[in-house]
C-alpha cells in the first residue's frame, strides 16, 4: 500500500502495514477505531485510483463491475460515482473491512454498491461472464505460485474484462536478484534452528517462473505471459505506471496496469 500524508504532506501511519497474507488480512482489525475515515478519505484521492477509472471507463458501457479485495471500498466510490447505474460488488476476505464499508456506503446514500465476505480463490459464487469489468487493486501481489493458475482462470471466467493493478516484472534479472536475497534471509532465519544447511538453501536452485511468480516482497509476475496461456496476447495490455502516481519505491519500480479482454 501507498504510503498516505495528511493535506500538510506530513506522513500518516496505519495500523495494516505490516500485513503479508490475506490470512493475516482476513483476521486482521483494522477498522477498530475510527482512523480509517480518515485512511478513506485520504486514499481517495491517491492518484492510481482515477488511473483505474480511466482505464475501466474505456471499456464502457458499462452495467456490472467486480472489485476483489475491496477493502471498505475507496475504488468502489470512485466507480460508483462514474457509473450510477451499474450493479457494483465489492468481495474482501476482512468481515470488519465490509462491515465499514456498508456503513459508510449508507451514509452516503451510495446504493448500487454491495459488499460482501469472500476470497479470490473462490468466485464460484458468480456466473459466467456475470461482470463487465473485474476489478484487483493490490490483491495478486498476495497470490502464492501455486493458487495463480486457478485464480487467473476465474477471473477470465467471472469478468468479460479484467483490470489489475499489480507489480509486473519488467526487470527480470534484477527481480530474481531480489528473489534471491529474500530467499537467503529466509533460510537464514531458518538456519538458526536447524543444522541442515544444505536443504535450506535448495530455494536458490529451485526454477524460477516469471508468469508464477517471482517473491521479491510481494509476488511479481509476467502478467503477459501468465494470461497469455488463455487469451490472445493481443488482448492483454500493460501499462506501466508513472512514477509520479506512487510515494513508494517499489511501486514506482513495478506498479503496472494490465488489462485483459476476454470477450
Amino acid at each position: 500500500m501507498p504510503k498516505n500524508r495528511n493535506r500538510d504532506d506530513t506522513p500518516i501511519s496505519f495500523n495494516y502495514g505490516n500485513i503479508q497474507t490475506d490470512e493475516e488480512w482476513a483476521t486482521s482489525r483494522v477498522y477498530e477505531d475510527n482512523s480509517w475515515r480518515t485512511e478513506f478519505n485520504l486514499s481517495l484521492e491517491h492518484p492510481h485510483r482515477t488511473l483505474l477509472v480511466e482505464k475501466i471507463s474505456s471499456y464502457g458501457p458499462i452495467s456490472s463491475i467486480l472489485e476483489i479485495g475491496c477493502g471498505h471500498g475507496p475504488n468502489l466510490y470512485l466507480l460508483a460515482k462514474k457509473f450510477p447505474d451499474a450493479k457494483i460488488v465489492g468481495l474482501d476476505i476482512n468481515p470488519m473491512a465490509v462491515a465499514t464499508g456498508q456503513e459508510l456506503f449508507k451514509e452516503k446514500g451510495i446504493l448500487n454498491v454491495r459488499f460482501d465476505v469472500g476470497k479470490i480463490q473462490e468466485l464460484r459464487r458468480f456466473e459466467d461472464k456475470s461482470f463487465d469489468v473485474v476489478l484487483t487493486d493490490s490483491i495478486l501481489i498476495y497470490i502464492q505460485p501455486n493458487e495463480i493458475i486457478p485464480v487467473v482462470r476465474e477471473l477470465l471466467r467471472v469478468g468479460k474484462v479484467v483490470v489489475l493493478n499489480e507489480w509486473h516484472c519488467f526487470h527480470k534479472f534484477k527481480a530474481l536478484w531480489i528473489d534471491t536475497y529474500f530467499c537467503l534471509k529466509l533460510k537464514y532465519e531458518s538456519m538458526k534452528f536447524s543444522k541442515e544447511n544444505v536443504s535450506l538453501l535448495r530455494c536458490l536452485f529451485a526454477s524460477k517462473s516469471f508468469s508464477l511468480g517471482i517473491y521479491i516482497g510481494h509476488w511479481v509476475r509476467n502478467y503477459a505471459d501468465l494470461f497469455g496461456q488463455f487469451v490472445p496476447r493481443k488482448n492483454i495490455t500493460v501499462t506501466k505506471t508513472p512514477k509520479e502516481y506512487w510515494d513508494d519505491k517499489k511501486w514506482q519500480k513495478w506498479g503496472s496496469i494490465i488489462e485483459v479482454d476476454a470477450r
